[in-house]
């Protein structure tokens, strides 16, 4: 089997080992795991006195999630909607849709329910549909009426803290991937950005990245373009009905219901963070309101969550059908180098889906990758360890013919 290539210790600059950091770091990681087994109840464990794993669903039923907050609102309006349940999933097969191909791919694409009418919604559904169309009316009237450069300013700082750091490197890279190490203050510290980005917690985020990579582009996929463009980028968020068929060969929906690596060295932590999601949200909205009235509360929280979110979600859509494939990875994922700039390197996904441990998506020299620099950056200074990479082996084994490797 071949093996991950070792980190390089970086000529000029000074080992980990000769910071002293990795050491310090790693008995900083033994303290805090006896403090959080001593803290944390028996529960948040990874098993129970009676040797049975713990279950830790990928969407968070807790007061303050988002699926809670779906349920207030539709309650507040007095709603009576449907339940996932409730699709039968035979109504799937053979949908009265017609089969299509996006222009400049050779993408087969066919809707298998309607997007908005002649379906059934569920609490969720509605609450999400509500949120984001009030959110997109609020920045496109809103947007222009409270436009000034610094407003602009705290959008773009905030775009590069919740959508680099936060989904990129800390949600992407590190916790769904595990590509890497840092100590746990700055693990958490990029982590709780990347909630400020609303795309749901840690466990959430990363469970359903880790079903997309193993049923990549099937069936199964929670969000192919197979089942429809704008069902890719953003319509699954809104049939949680048509999300609840999606089964693997076990019957498993969605994911394994077991704990993610990152939760089972820090419950205490993750376990908070999902517990009040939903006030740090609010919370970031009052912040913006406070620090610079409308147009921060506009630019810094509203368009600037819009973007980041349509930016993570190009890589579901427009990244599975446009651009050019470096490697086999047994679906249709691209590398898309606009897609790469605007997102940090995460539009390179032809290279992350066949190697999918490396913190470096950018595989060539030409292929510009923001987030695996601030990680190289991390690494040189000793914040960073156990970066992984793919050896030339790895891939020259998956290349496909005619692609030609980086000159040396």
């Amino acid at each position: 089997m071949l093996q991950l290539q070792p980190s390089p210790a970086g000529v000029g600059f000074p080992s980990r080992n000769g910071l002293g950091l990795r050491s310090c770091a790693f008995r900083s990681r033994q303290r805090l795991q006896r403090v959080v087994r001593a803290a944390v109840p028996e529960t948040a464990t990874e098993t129970s006195t009676h040797g049975e794993a713990i279950v830790v669903e990928r969407v968070s039923k807790t007061a303050a999630s988002r699926a809670a907050f779906s349920k207030y609102f539709t309650s507040l309006l007095g709603l009576k909607l449907a339940k996932p349940e409730d699709l039968d999933p035979s109504t799937l097969v053979n949908p009265p849709f017609a089969a299509y191909t996006p222009p400049l791919s050779d993408l087969s694409v066919q809707k298998l329910r309607p997007y908005f009418l002649g379906r059934t919604y569920t609490d969720t559904d509605v609450g999400y549909l509500a949120f984001f169309v009030a959110m997109h009316v609020a920045a496109l009237i809103g947007g222009p009426l409270t436009f000034s450069w610094d407003a602009l300013t705290v959008c773009m700082a905030g775009y590069v803290l919740t959508g680099m750091l936060g989904i990129s490197v800390s949600y992407h890279r590190q916790l769904s991937h595990k590509s890497f190490r840092c100590p746990k203050p700055l693990e958490y510290f990029f982590a709780y950005l990347g909630a400020l980005a609303f795309e749901g917690d840690p466990v959430e985020w990363s469970k359903m990245h880790r079903w997309h990579h193993m049923h990549s582009d099937t069936p199964t996929d929670r969000h192919s373009p197979r089942d429809g463009l704008w069902f890719s980028h953003m319509g699954w968020l809104f049939d949680e009905s048509l999300n609840s068929t999606r089964r693997d060969a076990q019957g498993n929906m969605k994911d394994s219901l077991s704990p993610p690596w990152f939760y089972k060295e820090s419950p205490e932590f993750y376990t908070w963070l999902r517990e009040t999601y939903m006030y740090h949200q609010i919370g970031q909205a009052v912040f913006f309101y406070l620090w610079g009235g409308m147009p921060y509360l506009i630019w810094g929280w509203c368009i600037r969550v819009l973007f980041t979110q349509h930016m993570t979600w190009l890589v579901n859509s427009a990244v599975h059908i446009w651009g050019h494939q470096s490697y086999e990875s047994n679906d249709h994922s691209m590398n898309n180098w606009l897609v790469g700039l605007l997102v940090f390197g995460d539009g390179h996904h032809n290279n992350h889906h066949a190697f999918e441990f490396s913190a470096a998506h950018g595989l060539e020299w030409w292929e510009i990758d923001m987030s695996y620099y601030f990680i190289r950056t991390l690494e040189l200074l000793g914040l960073a360890w156990d970066v992984k990479r793919p050896t030339p082996q790895q891939m020259d084994a998956k290349r496909i013919r005619g692609e030609a490797a980086a000159p040396q």
